[in-house]
């Protein structure tokens, strides 16, 4: 009998909640159009790069520690990694530029040599295993993730001594020799092929979603609040239930023929 009564309750408020449903509905709907228009927000691509990093040995200085060497190309790969470099404003626009002459040189899709400066930070990482540094390029577009890997590893090759700068003295002095072997880097794996994966943004279907579901929710408790504050009798039970008196007769409801013969009726007396 209680399910009776709420799926009753249900249907009389049917139209609040379909109401709420719908227009959630269309809300989510437009936001995840945005989203799919958007590009790399529900989904994206990554290339790699591989290098090494190392110091280039002085063969005339014969007090040189090549672990000492070994040491140092660690500590740059780490500084890499763990330091800003690689969203500075000088390193993005070397990255920028360096995009700009390959695709001169060489050609490729449309929209690689609008790539900006600005829109580098933060779709570069980095880790390294010892000397080993790995820089990975995160993009919208397959072809843009594999292009600035590749422009990545030409900057670190051609121009890695201006990112990978250091200083090591000989003796406590500062008045002494510096001793300052050149930093270079190798590529070791060239840009890998960019594999797809999950947007920034590529949870928001499912709260979307659960959005509408929170909506049904909020449009059924609204229609039993309705209903609670509705205070007319809509059936004989519910009037059992209010007097707590039996019902012992009940004027049936008149047909629509019923009626139309009352009209008649009325109309031919008068």
């Amino acid at each position: 009998m209680e399910l009776r009564a709420y799926w009753a309750t249900i249907r009389r408020r049917l139209w609040i909640i379909l109401f709420l449903v719908v227009l959630t509905a269309a809300f989510a709907g437009f936001q995840y159009y945005k989203l799919a228009k958007t590009p790399g927000a529900l989904k994206t691509y990554q290339s790699n790069i591989t290098m090494r990093i190392g110091l280039q040995a002085d063969p005339n200085n014969s007090n040189a520690n090549f672990s000492d060497y070994i040491t140092a190309s660690e500590a740059l790969a780490d500084e890499i990694v763990t330091g800003p470099t690689l969203n500075t404003k000088e390193f993005t626009a070397r990255v920028q530029a360096q995009l700009q002459a390959d695709y001169t040189r060489n050609g490729g899709p449309q929209g690689i040599n609008d790539i900006q400066a600005g829109s580098l930070v933060g779709s570069l990482t980095a880790v390294h295993a010892r000397s080993l540094l790995t820089v990975t390029a995160t993009w919208p577009t397959p072809e843009g993730a594999k292009a600035i890997a590749t422009a990545i590893g030409e900057v670190f090759t051609q121009q890695g001594s201006t990112f990978l700068d250091y200083e090591i003295r000989n003796g406590n002095s500062v008045n002494d020799t510096a001793i300052h072997p050149k930093a270079s880097a190798q590529v070791l794996s060239n840009a890998s092929d960019p594999a797809q994966v999950s947007g920034p943004a590529s949870n928001r279907p499912l709260l979307l979603l659960a959005l509408v579901f929170v909506a049904l929710l909020i449009g059924i408790a609204l229609a039993f609040l309705m209903e609670y504050l509705d205070d007319r009798v809509r059936s004989k039970e519910e009037l059992e239930d209010l007097l707590q008196l039996p019902i012992i007769g009940e004027i049936p409801r008149a047909s629509v023929a019923e009626k139309g013969q009352g009209k008649l009726k009325q109309a031919s007396a008068s």
